[in-house]
């Protein structure tokens, strides 16, 4: 069982490319196995860190679970152990949550992801105990917790890390998505939780506490891995100048991909702007956005196009 010391590097959020007319409501068979395969490979050869998927980029909430089961195959066989995967196994309750966890654990992932359940939202209390009992269903196997208020319509508050920490020992990762700060976080878990901040935050974590800030992730990774990857190196090498300079660029990038209403409809668009950014960039091949969500507003679409095609113009400043 890794440990949170061994979460380092850039992880890679990674799409689950779908087939043409995924986009449909009869659609059966949806996932793109061989592009998911051939992205997966592409970017453990361009030297990512470590990969976690079946979140809300992998669209996870709208495959069945043939094609969950299918998928986080495809990405552990792929893989094979040369570097960390954590495959998401978020579901409506805590009995699917535990069934998926230990189908992942006998595929051979690394760990799991897991979200709180999307129906209704749960108290501090229902949430801690969630992550204890998984800990306790599986005790030997390492947790991510998934941070993201938008989408959980939970507010992850101080005493939730703090009683996550005393009650869920197997939580030794969380991907951060919150206003927090990193030396807050750390201070309340003990420091026995690896915090992840998204690529455009991670050069200001490494500031707060270079010794601690060891790891970051990115779902821009597959829309071409040259940005990230350089400002991962730069970040542990502390050049501290280049890195600032990266995460300039990707301001820039980001501009146009939350909407101008907020993080609150952003909430609403997150899968849609993913993909349609990903296809954009020409990486990857994404594919359909699956239903429901595949209705999308026009500016809502073009803010993605243009991050995709500000991305896939910025690659060659970056390439080795």
């Amino acid at each position: 069982m890794i440990t949170k010391d061994d979460i380092r590097g850039l992880y890679s959020f990674i799409p689950t490319p779908a087939k043409p007319g995924a986009e449909r409501w009869d659609a059966t068979d949806t996932v793109d196995l061989d592009e998911l395969a051939r992205l997966t490979e592409e970017l453990v050869q361009s030297g990512v860190d470590g990969f976690a998927t079946m979140g809300t980029t992998a669209e996870s909430a709208t495959l069945t679970e043939k094609e969950w089961e299918q998928a986080s195959a495809c990405v552990v066989e792929t893989v094979r152990d040369r570097v960390p995967v954590f495959i998401g196994t978020t579901a409506l309750g805590t009995y699917d949550i535990v069934k998926r966890t230990r189908f992942v654990k006998d595929l051979g992932a690394t760990g799991a992801m897991v979200g709180l359940p999307m129906w209704q939202p749960l108290t501090l209390g229902s949430a801690v105990q969630m992550f204890a009992d998984i800990g306790e269903a599986l005790p030997d196997y390492p947790l991510m917790a998934y941070w993201n208020v938008g989408i959980f319509r939970f507010p992850f508050p101080p005493p939730f890390w703090v009683e996550l920490t005393k009650r869920a020992p197997t939580v030794i990762a969380a991907k951060l998505f919150g206003d927090l700060m990193i030396d807050e976080l750390l201070d309340m878990t003990q420091n026995k939780i690896r915090f992840l901040p998204h690529c455009q935050m991670a050069y200001k974590h490494k500031l707060m506490n270079p010794e601690e800030n060891t790891a970051f992730w990115s779902t821009e990774a597959a829309m071409g891995p040259e940005p990230v990857l350089a400002l991962r190196d730069a970040l542990d090498a502390r050049d501290y100048d280049k890195a600032r300079a990266i995460t300039r660029d990707l301001s820039y990038i980001m501009e146009t991909f939350m909407p101008k209403e907020g993080p609150a409809e952003f909430a609403k668009y997150n899968i849609q702007l993913e993909k349609i950014r990903m296809n954009e960039a020409g990486y990857c091949n994404a594919g359909p956005i699956r239903p429901p969500y595949h209705v999308v507003a026009k500016d809502i679409e073009e803010g993605g196009r243009e991050c995709g095609r500000r991305w896939k113009e910025l690659r060659p400043k970056y390439a080795r």
